[in-house]
């Protein structure tokens, strides 16, 4: 399988599922892994088109029908209540896949897919599927496969040096329009922090590098809620940040400037930021959540730690 779907195959998929990419591209083996990542509740709307090609692998569209979950629709009389169902999407879906999946439409067999694996028991209805789509496919089985080459680690002693550096960058930033700020307090530092963007907003920043007033605000959250300094690494390089215990939640080194300096966001959210941190472990926790949706925190429960 590794000459049908490789480290290019993978990139592929991922940036399809996170619509940089058309998913009209994708080869026969990138589809069956695209229908296994796509996130269901961004809609259906690749799936209308997908379903019409012929060079979907046959295991692919029996993958597809059940990520749909068919047998929920079991539970009605007729297709008029069918029709007052908020999920009639999907049913519409699901019968053209049913419709070309019994007809032979699909020839390719390649992958293997299996319904009893994961979405058939002994209690399950399935009075309205027909049984060919209970029947286990022909081909390999292509289980879904990590297309995330990102992971977390702690940063080595050239990274942590980099990060001091940065730091005591930020500090002569903020001492140019500040001239007698000394870091002490993380709280005190954050709002020193503010009244230097609000200085340096549409001013000629010369040499001055900006940005590295990230690096102190990272470390106020670093000092006062217990962060700890985190490389999040990507297959073409990495991102310096902070992470909370859990390693759950990150906040990037290129964002929390980056969004204020260019008045995308109030400078002020920083200081709004740093104190909803406090106790957090999660999205949950937060009391309210305007943050991830702007880019100011990652989710990362998703990745792997490696120390």
């Amino acid at each position: 399988m590794e000459e049908l779907f490789n480290k290019k195959s993978k990139n592929r998929v991922l940036k399809a599922v996170n619509n940089e990419m058309s998913y009209q591209k994708l080869t026969a083996a990138e589809l069956h892994q695209f229908v296994q990542h796509w996130n269901y509740d961004d809609g259906l709307e690749p799936f209308n088109w997908i379903v019409k090609q012929k060079h979907l692998d046959k295991g692919s569209a029996l993958c597809l029908y059940w990520m749909l979950q068919p047998d929920y629709f079991c539970r009605f009389k007729n297709e008029d209540e069918i029709k007052e169902d908020i999920n009639y999407e999907s049913y519409l879906l699901i019968k053209k896949i049913e419709k070309r999946y019994v007809s032979g439409y699909y020839q390719d067999e390649n992958f293997s897919f299996d319904p009893k694996e994961e979405f058939l028991d002994e209690h399950s209805n399935t009075k309205c599927i027909p049984s060919e789509m209970l029947q286990k496919s022909s081909g390999t089985v292509f289980e879904r496969q990590d297309i995330e080459f990102a992971f977390l680690r702690k940063p080595n002693e050239k990274e942590l040096k980099t990060i001091n550096t940065k730091i005591a960058d930020a500090i002569k930033i903020i001492q140019i329009s500040k001239a007698d700020f000394l870091y002490d307090e993380p709280e005190n530092a954050i709002k020193a922090i503010i009244e230097s963007v609000e200085y340096w907003k549409e001013k000629d920043l010369g040499k001055i590098k900006i940005k590295n007033l990230s690096y102190l605000w990272m470390d106020c959250v670093h000092k006062k809620h217990n962060w700890d300094w985190i490389i999040w690494d990507w297959e073409t390089g990495n991102n310096i940040g902070i992470t909370n215990t859990t390693k759950e939640l990150t906040c990037l080194s290129d964002t929390i400037i980056n969004h204020t300096i260019d008045g995308f966001q109030e400078s002020s959210i920083m200081y709004d930021l740093y104190k909803d941190l406090a106790g957090v472990n999660n999205f949950y926790d937060l009391k309210r959540d305007p943050y991830s949706g702007i880019g100011l925190l990652f989710s990362t429960d998703h990745l792997k730690f490696r120390a």
